[in-house]
């Protein structure tokens, strides 16, 4: 795994949920990007230009990490809340991880088609936050 410049990963931290990439319009009606998702993807994007610092993107085939992580609900009892760790409950992860990747194009790497090996995972935590880490896979590190 390395990273533009100074060989470590790029790791991008988005407070708050995750949010899914949502399908919109069917049979012929127009699609359109829903104004929850487009703030995701705002936040999403300006967090991996903060993490890039001016590099440019990676070149070559990147490894993609996602962790959603969600708060435990407030209504549930203290032995469920100790036993709690994986989330199971919509968004699906996938989707989560499509919205991710969709948003970094240009940014973190020249398109999102480089991602060549991803891992995703919802899980319960103390605060709602996604961290995303992006690394090379080939050794090649900066664009084009």
């Amino acid at each position: 795994m390395t990273r533009a410049r100074d060989g470590s990963p790029i790791i991008i931290t988005i407070p708050g949920e995750a949010v899914a990439f949502a399908r919109s319009g069917a049979n012929g009606v127009q699609r359109f990007t829903p104004k929850r998702q487009r703030d995701f993807m705002a936040l999403v994007k300006l967090a991996a230009y903060q993490a890039m610092r001016g590099a440019e993107p990676l070149a070559g085939a990147v490894e993609m990490q996602i962790r959603a992580v969600y708060t435990i609900p407030a209504s549930w009892s203290k032995k469920r809340d100790g036993e709690a760790r994986w989330r199971t409950a919509r968004p699906d992860v996938d989707n989560i991880a499509k919205l991710a990747a969709d948003s970094m194009n240009g940014i973190v790497y020249g398109d999102d088609a480089q991602v060549a090996s991803l891992t995703a995972q919802k899980v319960y935590g103390l605060r709602a936050e996604v961290i995303i880490t992006v690394a090379c896979l080939d050794g090649n590190s900066e664009g084009d």
